[in-house]
């Protein structure tokens, strides 16, 4: 790439990342991204970087070197949610410059390249996950750098990129799993060996991930699973059988959900082609993408399907993304551009689908969710009207912190944990996800009355009443 065209494409891509920044920077924290990243980086912020590893209550088994990253921005410009956003912006931004990289390599034509990038960003759980504050946004960013490092032969870049994986989160150190096994296939096919200079690189980031678990253990007496506080007590304990037959069922769905269908039939479509002409993918960039999407499926896979923990959308992002821009360039390459119209039809459908209150959507993995943050303020607005007391009202996740680490307002506010024995008021709304005992009970006529309602498109957000018999 020449100066000029690199230069072009360096501020090409700063438009779009500032875009998703500015449209979403009053959205407050929200599903996971409260637990780890906001009550990390306030954490850090009120006790001033004194200690490095959080209390066990606090505690999710990450590494919290995003929290810590985000408590540094607001030492040095202000602690709020615009400047929150706009400290994602530069992985945001990194992200669509290691994708036109990546996609570089296909040697397709500049304007199927943006193309791919186009179609690939319309992905909802993609583009609802850059719109949060979530550390998965740089995992992403530091997975796809060290794919364009090992293609490019860029063993010091690939050293940074690697180590910064390793250190976002356990699924940034499962993804790096998955590039080592991808270097060992990519070996074997170029040089039909495996040749131990190619994996030097890796030695800083795994260096830093045993490092992370030894001295994480040696002061609080586990890893990975939080046995202390019991918050997430689930997530330790192993699926049985029938469970794991679950999980692999729920592993398609999240694969092929919110309109991933096309990009996964037109994929389907491809390798039976192939089978029936006896070819196989002989394109070097769309073999190799491929490869990158299956390796990173196979590290993740077997940590979702063992145990009872329940896993998001997001976990496969690495996955999705590759997934499409390999079958995108495999479709654009062999003359099949008419495909890509019902496939983004599919995708920007998946934006607004909403499942039934007794089917959980993957709410952090869809645009769907957005309204959730206008309704929740205009909902906590009427209880402030209405002189309603907070602490008295029961809810859920993920409304069920303080209010500082959700709004990052300096309110020590939060609704109590829903007791729908006792409780006068309970806050919900369909993103909460709530099993279908607990929807039964809260929408008995005879039992509650709905004080306040408030829907925006697919979201809706009610103020429960008890009803008090006489």
């Amino acid at each position: 790439m020449n100066i000029n065209k690199r230069s072009l494409i360096f501020f090409l891509f700063i438009v779009p990342a500032l875009l998703i920044v500015i449209l979403s920077r009053n959205n407050f924290f929200f599903w996971d991204s409260i637990s780890q990243v906001s009550i990390p980086a306030n954490w850090y912020y009120e006790t001033g970087f004194k200690y490095f590893f959080l209390p066990d209550e606090l505690a999710t088994g990450h590494p919290t070197i995003t929290g810590m990253y985000l408590a540094i921005i607001w030492k040095i410009f202000g602690r709020s949610l615009t400047v929150s956003h706009l400290a994602f912006f530069p992985f945001i931004y990194g992200i669509l410059f290691q994708l036109y990289r990546l996609i570089e390599k296909s040697k397709q034509k500049p304007a199927y390249i943006l193309l791919i990038i186009g179609i690939t960003l319309i992905d909802p759980t993609l583009i609802s996950q850059l719109s949060m504050m979530s550390f998965d946004i740089i995992q992403l960013f530091f997975l796809l750098w060290c794919f364009n490092s090992i293609l490019e032969d860029k063993s010091v870049s690939l050293g940074f990129a690697f180590a910064g994986l390793c250190m976002i989160s356990l699924r940034g150190m499962i993804s790096g799993a998955g590039i080592i096994l991808f270097t060992i296939l990519l070996n074997c096919s170029t040089f039909g060996k495996i040749l131990f200079k190619k994996f030097v690189p890796y030695i800083p980031g795994v260096v830093i991930a045993i490092l992370f678990f030894v001295v994480f253990y040696l002061k609080n007496h586990w890893i990975i699973h939080n046995t202390i506080s019991g918050k997430w007590a689930q997530s330790s304990e192993f699926a049985s059988l029938q469970d794991i037959l679950v999980n692999i069922g729920i592993t398609g769905w999240r694969l092929i959900d919110f309109g991933r269908i096309g990009i996964w039939l037109a994929l389907l479509f491809i390798i039976i082609h192939l089978f029936r002409k006896h070819k196989h993918v002989d394109d070097g960039f769309e073999k190799n993408i491929l490869m990158m999407a299956i390796t990173q499926f196979v590290v993740i896979f077997p940590f979702c399907i063992l145990y009872k923990n329940s896993f998001g959308h997001r976990y496969f992002l690495p996955v999705i993304v590759l997934v499409s821009i390999c079958t995108l360039s495999w479709l654009i390459r062999n003359h099949r551009k008419k495909w890509l119209v019902p496939i983004v039809l599919a995708l920007f459908s998946g934006w607004f689908w909403v499942y039934p209150f007794k089917i959980s959507t993957g709410w952090d993995a869809t645009p769907a969710h957005w309204p959730y943050y206008k309704i929740r303020k205009q909902m906590l607005e009427y209880i402030d009207s209405e002189k309603i007391n907070i602490p008295e009202i029961g809810s859920y996740f993920p409304n069920r912190t303080l209010f500082r680490y959700i709004d990052l307002d300096d309110s020590d506010s939060e609704f109590k944990e829903a007791d729908l024995l006792n409780d006068e008021y309970i806050l919900y709304s369909n993103v909460f996800n709530l099993d279908n005992k607990t929807i039964d009970e809260l929408f008995d006529n005879k039992k509650w009355s709905m004080e306040k309602t408030i829907t925006r498109l697919n979201v809706k957000m009610i103020l429960f009443k008890r009803i008090r018999r006489m």
